[in-house]
């Protein structure tokens, strides 16, 4: 199981990814532009030894091949991700002929992810709550494409993404997916657990309680 951070905030990347052993970060460009970034700025931002995905804009496949190696010279711990078009597709293919992983983004059904997977991409990203919006269950989407690979033995990992609360990620975790990818708010909420800062709070009170202290002493 391993969490990305799904931002291009600077400040919120120093602090969950490394300190909270996150796998690495994924945006697009509507984060990078949502949270005013750069992409230079971002890639020095995310540690060397964590993985950044980050997407390209061209819409035909020989852009998409060179916004691809352009991504990727910045620096080692750089994977693209490639939205699943005709396009992307075959990219995701003439890429894969040279080695170069890639993450096929913007998934919507299991035949998709199977195709990208065919392709030869790594990684397929899922957009949960968009499938939702579309009124199918996006989370049962998800877990249908990890279990096609698993039971097929498709070396293809599954990052699920674009969630509207963390139910949907919660089932996700129950059910066994590779990796989310999650928003900083989203993330928050997993690491800052009230109950548990309140129960902390109680331990500490009941040990002042008893000794005058709020340390060990020993």
């Amino acid at each position: 199981m391993e969490f990305y951070l799904d931002s291009a905030d600077y400040g919120k990347i120093k602090e969950y990814v490394k300190p909270y052993g996150l796998k690495g970060v994924t945006s697009n460009p509507t984060i990078i532009v949502k949270d005013k970034a750069s992409i230079p700025e971002l890639v020095k931002a995310v540690p060397a030894d964590k993985e950044l995905f980050m997407q390209v804009i061209a819409e035909d496949t020989e852009g998409i091949i060179a916004d691809t190696k352009k991504l990727m010279s910045l620096q080692s711990n750089v994977l693209v991700k490639i939205p699943a078009t005709p396009a992307g597709l075959q990219a995701i293919k003439k890429l894969s002929d040279e080695g170069i992983k890639t993450l096929a983004t913007a998934i919507y059904s299991v035949e998709q992810a199977l195709m990208a997977a065919n392709c030869g991409a790594a990684y397929v990203a899922p957009y949960v709550n968009r499938i939702c919006d579309l009124e199918m269950d996006g989370v049962q989407a998800a877990l249908d494409i990890q279990n096609v690979f698993k039971s097929q033995n498709i070396p293809c990992k599954v990052i699920a993404a674009s969630f509207k609360n963390l139910y949907q990620v919660k089932q996700l975790l129950i059910g066994g997916i590779d990796a989310v990818t999650i928003s900083a708010d989203l993330m928050e909420k997993i690491i800052y657990n009230k109950n548990a800062a309140s129960a902390t709070s109680e331990f500490t009170n009941a040990w002042e309680g008893y000794t005058g202290s709020r340390e060990l002493g020993l």
